[in-house]
């Protein structure tokens, strides 16, 4: 029986295959996060609708990932979304993987041994960002949020517990952008996404969205 992949695996998301991840440029530097308050009440009920908000008006765009994988290892690529539901992590050579999220399947391709790993995109933490209508309050369980300047950090579980471990999200500035999030896994693996460059798309090629999809031609190739 073929092994299924961690969480830590599938999350392009939001995270992936940190073992298999070899490229070593530098990840985009993220502004370290030095004092946090924790928000409650009305407070905190009015910031998860802000970032459930910011997440719905997400339509198509196209940017940069970097990602920091379990091992300390790092790599990036160019990553794809079109909600609801589409996704594709397209990382730089000399990295085999691309990670394909089709609105029902999220698919892990590793060409160096030719092998497509396939899960339930419900199953995975990034079901909270490409569902239809995200409303994080009440599709999770949120386990904190905080500020931290003009920061927002929401940590969030599986209510039903079909996936496991937990992701947090990083929002910046007033529009509640995402900037980046962390993904830990079932066994306390972590695994961190950074994201750089977005901007809108229009309508992106949907043959980008299938698993055995080519990179977009126009993306910039590997630095």
């Amino acid at each position: 029986m073929k092994r299924k992949p961690s969480l830590a695996a599938i999350a392009l998301a939001l995270g992936a295959l940190a073992p298999l991840a070899y490229a070593q440029t530098a990840p985009a530097t993220v502004k370290a996060i030095v004092a946090q308050t924790q928000l409650t009440g009305a407070e905190r009920t009015q910031a998860l609708a802000a970032a459930s908000t910011a997440l719905n008006r997400m339509s198509a765009v196209q940017g940069r990932f970097a990602q920091v994988a379990p091992d300390g290892s790092r790599s990036q690529g160019d990553i794809y979304l079109q909600r609801p539901g589409k996704m594709r992590f397209q990382y730089d050579a000399p990295s085999p993987l691309t990670i394909v999220s089709d609105g029902a399947t999220v698919s892990v391709e590793d060409r160096s041994v030719r092998d497509v790993s396939r899960v339930p995109l419900r199953s995975t933490p990034l079901y909270y960002v490409l569902k239809r209508d995200v409303a994080l309050e009440r599709d999770a369980r949120i386990t904190r949020v905080t500020r931290s300047g003009d920061q927002l950090l929401v940590t969030a579980r599986d209510r039903t517990g079909e996936a496991e471990g937990e992701i947090t999200l990083q929002f910046a500035g007033p529009g509640y952008q995402l900037r980046q999030w962390t993904i830990t896994d079932g066994q306390r693996q972590t695994t961190r996404i950074t994201l750089s460059d977005v901007r809108a798309a229009g309508r992106l090629d949907p043959r980008l969205f299938r698993a055995t999809a080519k990179a977009d031609p126009t993306a910039r190739k590997t630095r």
